[in-house]
């Protein structure tokens, strides 16, 4: 069974009210400049392979996303935490973890990480965009998801561990993934399995999430039986994202039979890798209703 659960979340992975020309600045929703923290003490587990320094592989001509290009990451093998703190007068003490997407080759850092981070401390939440690796097909040829599964685990672990530091509440961290990035909510939320071995004290904390919301991130496979502990999820789709509605549909379904509190949203029309942009279309109003759900829950 557990062998067919990650069968089933490795498909899961794989299958907003701001944007840079219309944007409050950071300087009016971010309490200071990002604090860094380096997610491993020492080496991350898995392979190691040299690579040229990380960069933005976006070229003239990339396709472009609510009419702005997209900063493209890739050779990421450093992996870190981009902490991003509201200001005092609205912090909630809610904590939320980013994973942006990029098909386990690049980072979509701007689209699924910077500007989603702008959107949630603009509402008094803390915002940490996970760099996970990318290293592409440098190691864990066969097991691409790994890396972000390990990024991910760990990532939880630390925040919680490390929550006085940022003045959030433990009972209040979340992650969110998009596309890719869903094989991080995957490996916190469902599975309960640590994918390496523990290195200091912080993993010695819990890596389940109390709160999940993948987004546009594919989906369990028919039939799914997922964990009755999962955390609350939501959930944004469009219905014409071939590649990931049916997926997103079928998680749904697997949740209201566990029993899971869940919320999943489909839009007729936005097809995939929207982020928080303005697109003129409806889906873009898609924050809002998370920030509802968030309120609901009690996390703002």
């Amino acid at each position: 069974m557990i062998h067919l659960l990650k069968k089933a979340l490795i498909m899961f992975c794989f299958t907003m009210a701001f944007n840079s020309s219309a944007s409050a600045s950071a300087n009016e929703v971010h309490a200071a400049k990002p604090i860094i923290w380096q997610l491993w003490p020492e080496k991350p587990p898995g392979d190691h392979v040299e690579l040229p320094a990380e960069y933005d592989k976006t070229k003239p001509g990339d396709k472009l996303y609510g009419g702005l290009p997209v900063i493209r990451l890739t050779n990421v093998t450093k992996p870190t935490l981009v902490i991003y703190k509201p200001n005092k007068e609205i912090d909630t003490g809610t904590a939320i973890i980013i994973a942006p997407g990029g098909g386990t080759s690049i980072l979509a850092y701007d689209l699924e990480g910077t500007e989603v981070a702008e959107w949630f401390t603009s509402i008094g939440v803390t915002a940490i965009i996970l760099k996970y690796r990318v290293p592409g097909k440098a190691f864990n040829k066969d097991k691409q998801w790994l890396s972000a599964a390990q990024d991910g685990q760990r990532a939880v672990s630390l925040v919680r561990g490390r929550a006085s530091e940022l003045g959030i509440k433990p009972a209040k961290i979340g992650i969110m993934g998009f596309s890719a990035g869903g094989i991080a909510v995957a490996y916190t939320t469902v599975i309960k399995e640590r994918m390496y071995e523990p290195v200091d004290k912080y993993d010695e904390i819990s890596f389940t999430p109390n709160y999940a919301a993948p987004i546009y991130a594919g989906g369990s496979p028919p039939d799914t039986v997922l964990p009755k502990e999962t955390p609350p999820v939501f959930m944004v789709v469009a219905h014409d994202d071939k590649n990931m509605s049916l997926g997103m549909v079928n998680t749904y379904i697997s949740l209201k039979k566990s029993g899971v509190s869940a919320e999943l949203h489909i839009y007729e029309s936005g097809g995939h890798g929207f982020g928080v942009r303005k697109t003129g279309l409806p889906i873009a109003k898609w924050p809002e209703r998370m920030q509802e759900w968030m309120v609901r829950l009690r996390l703002l």
